[in-house]
């Protein structure tokens, strides 16, 4: 009776969890450059003594998430500060934190002309900030970063790649931060950047969609046996009172 109980709570758990990541996918679904977050499922045994007459109950849990970083589409904007990135590679940004990442590409121009995103931090070239020399009227990015103006070559985009991805952690506006010294950026390979481009969400939203559904019919599942196991116990005590 007691793992029946234990295994309903872990389950209603587990599904409230997963809720919350599907949740906030689909919420999203529309953000420039968003990266979906998976569940990373482990299991244990409540009971794991090895005796043969013993019954041991499996439990699930979500005690950590991973981020799935495939690349999304790419919408066309023809704004010339939007760059797309194609292939596993990173903008590298400046932030008051110090160095972060990002692959939302809808970047603009601040007061003093320097590439930023949107919350106005600058992205970094080979030199340091971005910097469009004042007057300069034609900007040009190559699909290997050079960015030009007026014909002229002004920088290169820093654009960059981790051996370990995973060791990359949101920290909001759409912006990772390396939580692993040891795993340095190198410089990307095989990617492209497009110009008056940017990469959408890599949400699947239908499948999301499906996912949820079926939290939710599992979590209701998971509720009604956790109701019939619960008037069980009641009726076990009653009993235990005569």
């Amino acid at each position: 009776m007691l793992n029946t109980i234990f295994s309903t709570l872990n389950g209603k758990d587990a599904n409230e969890r997963k809720l919350d990541i599907l949740t906030n996918n689909l919420a999203n679904a529309l953000t420039p450059g968003f990266k979906a977050i998976e569940p990373a499922f482990s299991s244990s045994l409540l009971d794991d003594t090895g005796e043969p007459d013993r019954v041991q109950t499996e439990y699930v849990n979500i005690p950590d998430t991973y981020i799935r970083f495939s690349d999304a589409p790419l919408v066309q904007t023809g704004n010339r500060t939007d760059l797309g990135l194609e292939g596993n590679a990173f903008f590298a940004v400046s932030t008051p934190g110090g160095t972060m990442y990002t692959r939302n590409g809808q970047f603009t121009l601040d007061s003093a002309n320097r590439l930023v995103t949107n919350e106005g931090n600058p992205i970094l070239g080979q030199n340091g900030d971005i910097t469009i020399p004042m007057g300069g009227k034609d900007i040009s990015v190559e699909k290997d970063g050079s960015l030009y103006v007026d014909k002229v070559l002004i920088d290169r985009l820093r654009i960059v790649d981790f051996a370990n991805r995973q060791d990359l952690k949101n920290a909001g506006a759409n912006l990772f931060v390396n939580g692993n010294d040891k795993n340095v950026e190198v410089p990307a390979q095989n990617f492209a950047v497009h110009q008056g481009f940017y990469e959408s969400s890599n949400v699947d939203v239908m499948t999301s969609m499906v996912q949820m559904i079926g939290v939710l019919r599992a979590y209701e599942s998971y509720t009604r046996v956790d109701q019939s196991a619960n008037e069980a116990m009641g009726k076990l005590l009653d009993l235990s009172k005569f």
